[in-house]
């Protein structure tokens, strides 16, 4: 059974994972035999779940938070912890899928438009020949469908379930059905079938020159800096009861 190495920003946990651990990570949580959700976590993901008490929930209760933004590496500092790994998610999800595919693995595919759904399932099978894909649907649905959704996904019983754009509640989505998810992995990625698709181009790592160009835009779209603000003056708080 996978132990989690963590540390907590915000009363969100957040896992120290390396990547040359994904794989065996991942084989071991496989094993449990439960459904267990990935996060990926930015620091906008820390402020939201600080005003919403069914996200912060969410975030508590996933068996893996992969840290997406260099702001996590300045809180943890901040807050004298550990600095996490970030990763780029599209980066983690390819490295997923292909523990899954050496595994003999399976995967059901919901979100996004439905062209996008139909031409991200034909390059993963290009991609991931071992990848078994059980099913898939496009993220826009009814209320019926999503119950025969949910139902598919049962009885196809997945070793993931890779969700993206389209479902009510992202990551809130999965939060709410898991009682109705099999043993496997769930995971909402936010544009991974736009890229898979080729309707966008793959996200790069972040490199010093974008983490600057980014923090200058910060200062040049206001609502950036307030949340940036409002982060770092959480940040401090906590500090200052942690002492």
């Amino acid at each position: 059974m996978y132990q989690n190495n963590r540390i907590n920003i915000l009363h969100i946990p957040i896992d120290m994972l390396n990547e040359d651990d994904i794989e065996q990570t991942v084989r071991d949580i496989l094993e449990e035999e439960k459904s267990s959700q990935i996060c990926f976590i930015s620091y906008r993901d820390i402020l939201k779940a600080q005003f919403n008490r069914e996200y912060l929930d969410c975030l508590r209760s996933s068996r893996l938070n992969i840290s997406i933004t260099p702001a996590l590496s300045f809180a943890a500092s901040y807050l004298k912890y550990e600095k996490p790994p970030i990763f780029n998610p599209f980066t983690f999800v390819i490295r997923l899928l292909g523990v899954l595919e050496r595994s003999g693995k399976s995967i059901y595919i919901l979100g996004s438009k439905k062209k996008n759904i139909l031409k991200s399932e034909s390059n993963l099978k290009t991609s991931f020949p071992g990848l078994q894909i059980v099913g898939r649907y496009a993220g826009t649905f009814s209320q019926q469908e999503e119950k025969d959704i949910i139902m598919a996904v049962k009885k196809s019983s997945p070793s993931l379930l890779l969700t993206g754009k389209g479902l009510k509640g992202n990551n809130l989505w999965i939060y709410r059905n898991r009682k109705d998810f099999p043993g496997g992995l769930t995971l909402w990625g936010r544009t991974c079938f736009e890229v898979f698709s080729g309707k966008k181009k793959k996200p790069v790592n972040s490199s010093v020159g974008r983490i600057f160009w980014k923090t200058l835009l910060s200062f040049i779209l206001p609502w950036k800096l307030l949340s940036y603000i409002l982060f770092f003056m959480l940040l401090t708080i906590e500090k200052i009861k942690s002492r």
